[in-house]
């Protein structure tokens, strides 16, 4: 949801100054790896051992490496299909080690605390067949909806949450981890049945006669 209505105004913003690292050999692969490896280590390294509000803030900052990669794409050679794979990748990576190193975390922390575990596993497993039900789909010329739960969705819920547990506020993770979860269900079934009424829709098209033979 967030990835719709906010594209286009960030790519208004940020075009200047992609741009300007085009033209000083910047280029977008670089970026996209820059964030990864950015956005990972702080991860392990702040959310792993507990500083949730420091490990929020800083990898929300990291992760807007992630719209200039993109602004810098456009604004050089359009992007490419090897610089989609890199950061379709990249951003399944960054994923899994940001709830992998809260697990770590929480493994430690609040062993007791089943719900929490359950549900960020289930983040953790969800957040994948997201992204992999929309590239599947796209790879079998079907046509889905972007769903309830899109990946900047799932990054603000998440980060938000946690920053806010660091704080001291109880059962603000669990909250944004369970929306997360329910919500990453939903965009898998909505992007499922959409891909099957896209499929149906052209058996129909192909059944039905044509014009001429009305």
């Amino acid at each position: 949801m967030l990835s719709e209505f906010g594209r286009s105004g960030v790519t208004k913003v940020a075009h200047p100054f992609a741009s300007f690292l085009v033209r000083i050999g910047v280029t977008a692969n670089g970026i996209t790896l820059a964030g990864l490896v950015l956005t990972c280590a702080a991860a392990v390294a702040l959310f792993g051992n507990g500083h949730l509000v420091a490990g929020a803030i800083v990898i929300a900052l990291c992760t807007l490496l992630d719209l200039v990669d993109g602004a810098v794409a456009r604004a050089s050679d359009g992007g490419s299909p090897y610089g989609a794979l890199v950061d379709a990748v990249s951003d399944r990576v960054a994923d899994g080690v940001i709830l992998a190193s809260l697990l770590w975390w929480l493994v430690d922390a609040e062993p007791d605390n089943k719900y929490a575990l359950g549900m960020l596993l289930s983040c953790l497993v969800l957040s994948q067949v997201v992204s992999y039900s929309k590239a599947r789909a796209d790879a079998g010329g079907l046509r889905t909806p972007g769903g309830l739960m899109e990946r900047a969705d799932r990054l603000v819920l998440i980060l938000l949450g946690a920053g806010v547990e660091g704080l001291g506020v109880p059962w603000a993770l669990e909250v944004a981890i369970t929306v997360v979860a329910v919500g990453s269900f939903i965009t898998v079934v909505q992007r499922v049945w959409g891909g099957r009424a896209d499929y149906f829709a052209r058996l129909h098209r192909l059944d039905s006669p044509t014009a001429g033979e009305r």
